[in-house]
């Protein structure tokens, strides 16, 4: 786990926000409208009142004791597997959006074809480690069935770890006998798919997220439990009350996954935001969100969990200048914070109402710069250079040195779309925007993309699993 550089919390806040939360599992408690998830904290012990369930604090802590501070989340890829936890920001696309914003029609209805183009773009893109399991919801095949294709869609078009269904139980299922098929049975126990978990704030979780939590922690798959409390609606407004009330609602959903499978990896989420008083809107684009992004990791630090929050979030509508300084500011305190999985690290308009291709491209070039950013800063004999300093000497020129000829390619970072090429070049090309250059940079993407390679068995097998359970 990467250190916060955005501590924003002192040690005595947190022990607060951890007291308070602890009193409402105590004494408010959560509600679990799921026969099976009240049976199961019944059955060890934990005080039930109909569907309201109540945690004591060693409940919780008992439940935080299993829970591992990082974990391997691996890609039939192997060397595509990402390790959460590690001090590393794992980066995705981002998750759920139902309408694409493009440069021709404005806002449309997402489809499956979109689908299609937006997995292999994530396989593409140098910066996503990912691929989104929603990364659009497709407005063009049955709901009850969506999660199949779209399933099969990241398993064809990319090699990277992916995300899976947490449509209820019969999602979640239908995505570990998938992985099973597409990994093999050697695999089982080992974290081969991840799922989000949100809440339904306040103090209640909905029947197919608790379902999926059951089922994914049977399989031993990772979890994302994480609130998405709308401060001043759905959550007080202040950022403490916020804060307390997200805490109780996340430690409530892993109570339930370390009681099914125990040691199951939980990564601590947060995806708080808040009402836009003047509009009634949701917000995720100004900066008390970026300060709950902090608070929340500094949270997950103190339980020893992986954190999972922020990304490129703007409440822009189309790849514009808000967007680019408010998901610069987000993703910027995302990384900074130390935040361990980044879902919406790319693609995100309209309060995660939409997604842009563009804008897919133009936050990957992003999540590459600030990635840069965290490198560590080498001091050694070859980096100081004194021999080269005192060999040019005053008023002398290090183009032509072999110290910079060795590094001219790799002391850098270099964009793909980002123009350096002066303000002449420019107006005599055009006067392109960056969002035209980012059109361009999709379209050959795809032109190129080639699916990873698949034993044409495990395809058909696949195939026909989709078939059969549609």
């Amino acid at each position: 786990m990467s250190p916060n550089q955005n501590r924003i919390l002192t040690d005595t806040d947190i022990d607060l926000i951890h007291q308070t939360s602890l009193k409402l599992l105590d004494e408010v408690g959560v509600l679990f409208p799921n026969d099976e998830a009240l049976d199961i904290f019944r059955e060890r012990g934990v005080r039930t009142d109909g569907e309201k369930v109540f945690f004591s604090e060693k409940q919780v802590m008992d439940a935080l004791a299993t829970a591992p501070e990082q974990f391997i989340l691996h890609a039939r890829n192997p060397s595509r597997s990402v390790t959460i936890g590690d001090g590393e920001s794992v980066f995705a696309p981002g998750y759920g959006a139902p309408l694409i914003v493009d440069m021709e029609t404005g806002a449309r209805a997402a489809t499956m074809a979109d689908y299609h183009n937006l997995a292999k773009l994530a396989q593409a893109l140098p910066n996503m480690d990912v691929s989104g399991h929603m990364i659009v919801e497709p407005d063009d095949v049955p709901a009850e069935s969506a999660h199949l294709h779209m399933l099969l869609a990241n398993m064809l078009h990319s090699d990277k770890p992916f995300m899976g269904s947490t449509e209820g139980t019969l999602g979640a299922r239908h995505t570990m006998e998938m992985t099973r098929i597409l990994c093999g049975e050697k695999k089982d126990g080992r974290a081969m798919t991840i799922g989000l978990v949100n809440s339904l704030s306040p103090l209640s979780y909905a029947p197919d997220m608790i379902e999926a939590i059951i089922e994914y922690a049977r399989w031993r798959q990772a979890l994302i439990i994480a609130p998405g409390v709308m401060a001043g609606s759905t959550g007080p407004i202040t950022l403490a009350g916020v804060l307390a009330l997200s805490n109780a609602e996340a430690l409530a959903g892993l109570v339930l996954a370390q009681l099914v499978g125990p040691g199951v990896p939980v990564v601590y989420g947060g995806a708080s935001s808040h009402m836009d008083m003047q509009t009634g809107n949701m917000s995720i684009g100004g900066p008390e969100v970026r300060q709950k992004i902090a608070a929340q990791v500094q949270l997950a630090r103190h339980y020893g969990l992986p954190a999972r929050g922020g990304g490129a979030l703007t409440d822009a509508n189309a790849p514009d200048a808000q967007a680019g300084y408010e998901s610069m500011l987000s993703l910027c305190t995302t990384v900074s914070s130390g935040v361990d999985f980044v879902l919406h690290a790319a693609g995100i308009l309209s309060s995660y109402l939409a997604f842009s291709y563009e804008k897919f491209i133009l936050d990957d070039e992003m999540c590459g710069m600030v990635r840069r950013t965290q490198r560590q800063v080498i001091v050694d004999a070859e980096t100081l250079a004194y021999d080269v300093i005192a060999s040019v000497g005053p008023g002398g020129n290090y183009l032509t040195e072999d110290h910079t000829f060795e590094r001219c390619r790799t002391e850098f970072w270099l964009p793909d779309v980002g123009d350096r090429g002066g303000l002449h070049a420019w107006m005599n090309s055009g006067r392109e925007r960056a969002d035209v250059r980012a059109q361009r940079r999709w379209q050959a993407l795809l032109a190129e993309h080639e699916d990873p390679a698949l034993d044409e068995v495990i395809v058909r097998q696949l195939q026909d699993y989709v078939t059969a359970h549609l």
